[in-house]
């Protein structure tokens, strides 16, 4: 127990805040929700392999790293920004991109990042 020490009381301040607004405006929560469902459903129709995501937290899996890296370098100049994840953090073969939503997106943005998906997947030769 030497080592360890509670949270700062910022920190337990902004978890209780974001709480409060959790309870208090669940309209945020129902958005970045349809936000999550309706890129889901895009991200598969265009043939992206996403695997079994539920949350507004969605995988594009690639399968390996220089084709993950060229996809996440392309998507960035395209003015996406996505986290790749790279061998040893999964495991080889299952590379991928972590593309991740927000409540505050909007539609517009939200097309715009979808567009993106569709010609660098296209262009790139991960979707027909």
């Amino acid at each position: 127990m030497i080592f360890s020490a509670s949270i700062p009381a910022s920190n337990a301040a902004a978890a209780l805040a974001a709480l409060k607004i959790m309870r208090e405006e669940p309209e945020h929560s129902k958005r970045v929700n349809a936000i999550g469902d309706r890129v889901r459903k895009e991200l598969s129709a265009m043939g992206f392999n996403i695997g079994h995501s539920v949350s507004p937290i969605i995988p594009i899996f690639i399968g390996d790293t220089p084709r993950t890296i060229l996809t996440w370098k392309t998507l960035f100049d395209a003015g996406v920004f996505v986290n790749p994840v790279l061998s040893p953090a999964v495991p080889a073969g299952q590379e991928l991109l972590r593309t991740s939503y927000m409540a505050s997106h909007t539609d517009e943005q939200i097309d715009r990042a979808l567009e993106a998906y569709r010609k660098v997947g296209k262009q790139l030769g991960l979707i027909s």
